[in-house]
């Protein structure tokens, strides 16, 4: 036999038992393991309980924050089957009850295609009650049917604690269990008759009056979410404002849905409902809100003549004093913020209808029709729908592109044949857009594909950039904004040259908000920051061109840095959001304090850390509080926020587009009453 340790035989073949397999690749299965993953579980429940709404089985869903952190999903769907599972019953049996069934075993579900349990649902992997259940402490799952209530717990990501107890509803004491050997006897009005434990009758008192649905109720664990990038401070740390985005979307995707959260974690509790009579008309309104309409909202739902198994429906509005678009799709009331076949189905559809009614001397562009525009793009679909991932941030089904299209085509040309009007209206916002696309094209004057440092530099806008090695993988660079010239000297001598390129910035630079492009572009910082990412700007900017796999932002810790770091964000925001959406770009944290006892030294980047350095280094020991990047040596810099491969960065998300956008116009934008009227209630709200 072999004595070598690299040998790679038989034994070096594992697999993952049970649930196991989300908490070791949380990564497929709930997206990460940190913020997103947190969230990704509780989505998952409340899906479900959204995919029983859609098919008309219910009309509200109760969302909990216990004070614990534990969270709760009550719907009044028709609850989740209870019944033995076996193989002489169904041929593909577990030998478990059916809830059971559904919460630990992994690609068992009512949604695959072919079954009869729902017409059209998110759920596609039967994954998602699962995945939740393996990254909880706890779980419990209570079911309402038939007039009597059945509970079990689950332990340690997803270990029945109990079996399924059967509960009548008066009583808090199980009257029973499920097993291979009980029956169920219904009457025609769906209450349960009799159970039977094999020959015994167990001593059930079913009342309809409580109703039917599900509730799960869980506890994520701590040990298997990052613990360095997510501070519990003892229990998770649920952000109420991607909760409520989620619930609202699912309010206006559904009218005459009730949704109701109450976050009991707080000294007063939290009560919101969400509810919509007028769906995606309303939708809209709230996108829109603050703006002028350009025309009324057009709406419409429609199939394809030749496929009845996708359902197309669409919002959507023209505003004149939009900068951006606002495009948010779903499938199957499931959020697709990637888009995907669906969107660029409809944005094509879009442009064929205008083309086609537009009196226009040369053909619009699709990127131009997206200047001010409002849209919802919602697809049921009644057979399995494809995502790119078990996170379905896009859609990948190929036919859905086609329909798409071809509806929104043929409804929109039914629609405008006869409003001249809003054809104009929007041919003219999509002229101003070709402007604006002009203008751009000036600044891509400023690209230099082969070498930033090859090029004529008359202006001297790139005196500053300091490049990485030229045959580093575009994925592998890094450029760093960094703020000052003392900064930049230090951040140069600490990068490693191979992967690293600076751009040190003095001052501020233009508010890219209160500006058109054309002056913006007049500002040198920007324009080398233009030049060097070699992408272009605006509407011509084209992500996939860039010289840099990552861009930082590197400010000193005060209200100065934070304030340059608002301008870059807001013009990146604005005129290359696709480095935000696609993941690009960075804040490079600097720690805040060096707590040294003359043996040990520790970098602290909170108060907290801070606090826990000076208990573990006991009486004595120094701080040095860093006021400014400059502050810091190149060793210390490189230690603490440039080591290779190691670099400290934090990713900028955007979780609502439309937030975004009404707080980039507000706090960055020209209306100073508004601005201060916003600050006013912020501080009185905290005081």
């Amino acid at each position: 036999m072999s004595t070598n340790n690299n040998a790679y035989t038989s034994e070096s073949i594992k697999q993952l038992e049970g649930l196991e397999a989300v908490r070791k690749l949380p990564g497929m299965y709930i997206g990460n393991n940190s913020k997103y993953g947190l969230h990704h579980i509780l989505k998952e429940i409340f899906s479900n309980a959204a995919d029983e709404v859609m098919n008309g089985y219910g009309t509200y869903i109760r969302v909990r924050l216990h004070a614990d952190g534990s969270v709760s999903v009550l719907d009044d769907g028709r609850g989740i089957p209870v019944e033995w599972k076996d193989d002489a019953q169904s041929g593909n049996g577990t030998g478990m009850s059916a809830l059971t069934q559904v919460l630990t075993v992994l690609h068992a579900g009512g949604k695959f295609e072919g079954g009869n349990a729902y017409a059209s649902s998110g759920g596609l992997h039967g994954v998602g009650a699962k995945a939740a259940n393996a990254m909880s402490r706890w779980l419990t799952a209570t079911v309402r049917r038939g007039g009597l209530i059945f509970r079990q717990e689950f332990a340690k990501g997803g270990q029945p604690k109990t079996g399924v107890e059967i509960f009548n509803p008066d009583q808090k004491k199980p009257v029973g269990e499920i097993t291979a050997n009980t029956k169920f006897y219904y009457r025609q009005n769906g209450e349960i008759s009799t159970l039977k434990q094999g020959r015994k009758k167990l001593a059930i008192k079913p009342d309809l009056a409580i109703g039917t649905g599900t509730e799960i109720t869980f506890l994520p664990e701590r040990a298997w979410f990052d613990q360095e990038t997510m501070d519990w401070n003892g229990s998770p740390p649920w952000d109420l404002d991607l909760i409520r985005l989620q619930y609202q979307q699912m309010a206006f995707l559904n009218p005459g849905l009730r949704v109701e959260l109450e976050d009991l974690r707080g000294k007063k509790p939290v009560e919101e409902t969400f509810y919509s009579e007028n769906g995606l008309l309303d939708y809209i309104a709230h996108l829109n809100e603050g703006l002028t309409a350009a025309h009324d909202t057009i709406r419409f739902t429609s199939q394809a003549e030749d496929n009845d198994l996708i359902t197309v429906e669409v919002a959507m509005q023209y505003t004149t004093d939009g900068d951006t678009s606002q495009i948010y799709s779903f499938v199957n009331g499931i959020p697709t913020p990637l888009g995907g076949t669906h969107v660029s189905g409809f944005q094509a559809g879009l442009t064929k209808a205008i083309n086609r009614l537009a009196r226009v001397k040369s053909t619009i562009r699709g990127d131009d029709l997206l200047l001010g525009l409002a849209a919802i793009v919602n697809l049921r679909m009644n057979k399995t729908p494809q995502f790119s991932s078990q996170t379905k941030e896009s859609l990948t089904t190929a036919e859905a592109q086609g329909i798409t299209m071809s509806v929104t085509y043929n409804e929109l040309v039914r629609i405008l044949e006869k409003q001249k009007s809003v054809v104009n209206a929007i041919a003219r916002q999509a002229e101003a857009a070709a402007k604006g696309r002009e203008a751009a094209k000036k600044a891509r004057q400023l690209v230099i594909r082969r070498s930033v440092l090859d090029a004529p530099d008359d202006t001297g806008i790139l005196s500053k950039l300091a490049d990485c090695a030229r045959d580093t993988p575009v994925e592998e660079r890094i450029l760093f904004l960094v703020e000052g010239d003392s900064a930049g000297g230090s951040a140069k001598q600490a990068r490693d040259r191979r992967y690293h390129a600076i751009l040190a910035n003095r001052g501020k630079i233009i508010n890219s908000e209160k500006t058109n492009i054309l002056r913006v572009l007049k500002n040198k910082e920007i324009m080398a920051f233009v030049a060097a990412i070699g992408a272009g700007v605006g509407a011509d900017f084209k992500v996939d061109d860039r010289r840099y796999g990552r861009v930082a932002i590197m400010t000193d810790a005060d209200v100065d840095g934070f304030h340059i770091r608002a301008l870059w964000y807001t013009f990146i925001w604005r005129y290359m959001r696709p480095l935000i959406d696609e993941g690009h770009l960075y804040i490079a944290e600097a720690p805040l304090y060096r707590i040294s006892n003359g043996r040990r030294e520790i970098y602290c980047y909170s108060e907290k850390e801070r606090a826990a350095a000076l208990k573990k280094l006991g009486k004595g020991a120094s701080i040095q509080r860093y006021k400014g990047l400059g502050e810091m040596n190149p060793g210390q810099l490189r230690a603490t926020t440039l080591a290779p491969g190691n670099e400290r960065l934090l990713r900028v998300r955007v979780e609502d587009v439309h937030t975004v956008n009404q707080y980039v116009n507000l706090l960055m934008g020209s209306s100073s009453s508004a601005r201060k009227e916003w600050i006013m209630e912020a501080w009185e709200q905290d005081v």
